[in-house]
């Protein structure tokens, strides 16, 4: 049975309802899709590992696409986004790649069309991006950083590669590190403006923040026996650092 994109804890008997009805729209929604139509919403998503194999519905296709986080197929329709359990999958009698290719294909076009705001959080003196817009996919963009940057932040130093972190569907928070300075901005203050936004945003995806480097992509944070979160580095950011206490020295 398909998912529908609904996230949420303790739910009444309303909510509930409302919950099954919106499944077996979904359910109907998907069983009319003709293969075109079921191919042009085939989109691929980034989501929480936890939340996904919590659900229990069975999700052994998916990619990880890094620490905490895996590469999900699903479905954007009209009315909704419909996350496929493997089942949904199995029944197609295609080939994963081919189905994988596709959906990968369909969220760099949503990418190259989507309405995002570049937003500089921080102040005057030290900040960090964070691109935000209405699509359920744009944390997902950042399966494709390099192309999400050329895009939204063009002529990007990538020298020291970029720490970033996918609060929240609807948000990417970004700093390249190509000086000293870049790289405390980004160890101080995308932990903490992504912790916030996770708390507050709707859908949440991960408050982890990573490094991405020439296409390899490293946790920075690990979680506490108290729930909180310690920022590492890595040696190419350590150098970047002491490149800058030598100039100070």
């Amino acid at each position: 049975m398909p998912v529908p994109d609904v996230d949420g804890g303790d739910l009444d008997a309303a909510v509930r309802a409302h919950l099954e009805r919106l499944t077996a729209a979904a359910e109907t929604d998907v069983d009319s899709l003709t293969q075109e139509q079921f191919d042009g919403a085939l989109t691929a998503r980034l989501v929480a590992r936890d939340r996904l194999h919590g659900t229990g519905l069975g999700f052994g296709y998916v990619m990880p696409f890094t620490e905490h986080v895996d590469e999900v197929l699903t479905l954007d329709l009209p009315t909704t986004v419909v996350t496929l359990p493997e089942s949904r999958i199995v029944a197609t009698r295609r080939h994963l790649s081919t189905l994988m290719e596709i959906a990968r294909a369909n969220l760099v076009r949503q990418m190259e069309t989507a309405d995002v705001e570049r937003i500089r959080l921080g102040s005057s003196r030290h900040s960090v991006t964070a691109l935000v817009g209405d699509s359920p996919y744009t944390a997902s963009f950042s399966r494709f950083l390099l192309d999400a940057l050329e895009r939204w932040s063009p002529g990007s130093d990538l020298s020291g590669g970029v720490v970033f972190a996918m609060p929240h569907r609807h948000a990417i928070v970004l700093q390249t590190c190509a000086t000293p300075t870049e790289v405390r901005d980004a160890l101080e203050l995308v932990p903490a403006h992504a912790a916030e936004m996770y708390a507050d945003g709707v859908g949440p995806v991960t408050p982890h923040v990573y490094h991405w480097y020439h296409r390899e992509i490293t946790c920075l944070t690990e979680e506490l026996e108290d729930g909180s979160l310690e920022v590492h580095t890595t040696p190419l950011l350590d150098s970047i650092l002491a490149r800058g206490r030598r100039r100070a020295g």
